[in-house]
């Protein structure tokens, strides 16, 4: 019979009572939060518990890392001494890429609905230090009125930065979009650290490159959306893996830890990259030969029940998944051949409407086939493996399992230009392996790979990434329409203004407006008439939408652009967008349904 200490590593059997107690103090600390988070309350409790106090949760997790940040800071003569030397060109090319980002790609909402509930949800952060999106708001006495707040199905990390920025600089629709235009240095930064950690400078510089002219990366700089902090802390996993890999010790362990956390409470799905840092913590123990325990690896299993309690709220709660009619389950296998073959599509896209870069697929597969075959020809094994190496081989891993749940996922087609968005992490690692075989041929002599490398990466970008950039932004119709909507609007005078939308009304919560849907008004008309007779608000104005009815030019209203009767509109303006025409109108009287008349009583003797 084996006994069972004789499979546990050494190393997991520490002798002094001190590592034992905090072994046992981890073990507990994991319980507690796998108690607490999935089964002492009810998801309806727990997303009530995370609304009143998601903020002060999450507002810690992220004070922790920047103290574990700021205990890792090098020296400033250090600092300066790398910006003046070989950080020169880093620090070139990283600001070169945000300025190209900045120029051409406009500053617009690419992901609709996911985008505006961000900017919601940061609002409601802002001013009320509460954890939902707005589910309505009205412009009373001049200010903007939250009302019925909802948890939302996405993690609020993002929305949490956006939140801070508006308390240092007063509330703007901006400060999402300069988050993610800010995260584009950050992210370019942290692969050139990545890729020098595996193969030295050059390496890091193809990194760089590689990554930097990808046309994907370029169009989420300059949207609202949660894909620039998401790789950005992937990327960061890895060089904070790796920091910690080739010394490990509990400030890097700290770092590395919460850096995982916060990753977890950006998108749903990157909680697999939890299972990532545990691979490096444990091969951090193997390298010192005992476990080492710091107060962040303790407390972080505490820290991620936020994220339980939310992921559990939105596994009970179908109508956040937003799934197709006869649909029954978000992930199933029975999507992942036809995700195949959409992935197929976009790692292979030669076409302007997909943003996909043909340097990394390329690149990336000769890398990766090439170490392959040098790994099994060397009988490479993990403990021969740099730090670096180690930490990527293991966010790798957490890349793929998230792969895997998006090809399994309902409406996981890469080729969709709302999903694309998510190869992303797996593209940060692909630049690092690019980056890193480069680095490793330049060792030979007869090889000079980092110019050719970098003018490729270059070459691709502006044969293909210039023209996508441009093009998503042209089918994007439904933002083009609304960003139409607001400048017809802008160009009236100032006033307390309700906007009846066919859209969604968030976006004109972004803009500071109070909105309702044309839906909600036609389901509500004794209450729109109300506020028209007291006067409730100055201005009503509304958006709508129609299609051609047939060849003879005529138009049809849709259904979520009709008002109820006894609305009377003006026409200000109308545009066509597509197919669709697209009208904007202001109330001019709003007369009650007359109710239908009762049958008259008949007559009794």
């Amino acid at each position: 019979m084996i006994r069972v200490r004789s499979v546990i590593p050494s190393w997991l059997r520490p002798a002094d009572a001190d590592t034992r107690r905090r072994l046992l103090l981890l073990a507990l600390s994991s319980l507690a939060a796998v108690q607490i988070g999935f089964f002492t309350f009810t998801p309806h409790r727990g997303s009530l518990i995370l609304g009143a106090a998601g903020y002060a949760l999450i507002a810690l997790s992220f004070a922790a890392w920047v103290w574990a940040l700021w205990r890792l800071r090098v020296p400033l003569d250090t600092a300066r001494a790398w910006a003046g030397g070989e950080g020169r060109a880093v620090l070139a090319w990283s600001a070169g890429f945000t300025l190209l980002a900045a120029a051409t790609a406009p500053y617009r909402y690419n992901v609709l609905y996911d985008e505006v509930v961000i900017q919601s949800t940061a609002t409601n952060l802002h001013w009320g230090r509460e954890v939902g999106a707005i589910g309505r708001a009205y412009i009373f006495d001049g200010a903007l009125q939250l009302l019925q707040p909802y948890l939302d199905k996405r993690p609020y990390f993002t929305p949490f930065l956006v939140s801070l920025l508006h308390d240092l600089t007063g509330w703007r629709e901006a400060n999402a979009f300069a988050l993610n235009t800010a995260l584009l240095p950050v992210i370019l930064l942290l692969t050139y650290a990545g890729g020098r950690a595996l193969s030295g400078h050059r390496a890091g510089l193809v990194a760089l490159v590689s990554l930097g002219a990808f046309s994907l990366v370029l169009i989420n700089a300059t949207g609202a959306g949660l894909e620039m902090l998401n790789l950005a802390l992937v990327l960061g996993l890895v060089v904070s893996g790796a920091a910690y890999l080739a010394r490990p010790d509990a400030k890097r362990l700290d770092l590395l830890v919460l850096t995982s956390i916060l990753l977890a409470n950006t998108r749903y799905e990157s909680s697999v990259y939890v299972g990532s840092a545990v691979l490096i913590v444990l091969a951090g123990w193997a390298r010192v030969g005992r476990p080492i325990l710091s107060w962040g690896a303790l407390v972080g299993p505490l820290l991620l029940i936020p994220y339980a309690l939310h992921n559990r709220y939105l596994t009970a709660t179908p109508g956040l998944w937003e799934l197709r009619d006869g649909l029954q389950e978000r992930f199933s296998s029975d999507h992942l051949v036809a995700n195949l073959g959409h992935a197929w599509t976009f790692f292979f896209n030669f076409g302007p409407n997909i943003a996909n870069s043909l340097w990394l697929t390329g690149a990336g597969l000769v890398a990766l086939l090439g170490l392959s075959y040098i790994g099994l020809l060397r009988h490479v094994r993990w403990t021969d493996l740099s730090p670096a190496t180690q930490a990527c081989v293991a966010v790798a891993v957490g890349a793929g399992a998230n792969l895997v749940l998006l090809l399994a996922y309902f409406w996981g087609d890469l080729s969709d230009a709302i999903v694309s968005r998510l190869a992303l992490p797996l593209h940060g690692l692909v630049a690092l392996m690019v980056g890193g075989t480069v680095g490793l041929l330049e060792q030979h002599r007869r090889w000079r790979l980092a110019g050719p490398a970098i003018a490729a990466a270059l070459i691709c970008y502006g044969v293909w990434g210039a023209r996508v950039t441009q093009n998503l932004f042209d089918i994007n119709l439904i933002e083009s329409a609304q960003r139409w909507e607001l400048a017809v609007i802008n160009r009236r005078a100032p006033a307390e203004r309700l906007v009846l939308t066919d859209k969604s009304p968030l976006f004109w919560f972004a803009q500071g407006m109070g909105s309702s849907s044309c839906v909600r008004a036609s389901q509500n008309a004794a209450g729109l008439a109300y506020h028209w007779r007291i006067g409730s608000f100055q201005e009503i104005i509304v958006t709508q939408h129609f299609v051609p009815l047939a060849a003879d030019g005529g138009w049809m209203l849709e259904p979520e652009s009709r008002l109820p009767v006894g609305v009377l509109l003006e026409p200000l303006a109308e545009r066509r967008f597509g197919s669709k025409l697209q009208r904007v109108s202001r109330v001019i009287d709003v007369q009650p349904a007359t109710p239908p008349a009762s049958p008259r009583p008949a007559a009794t003797r």
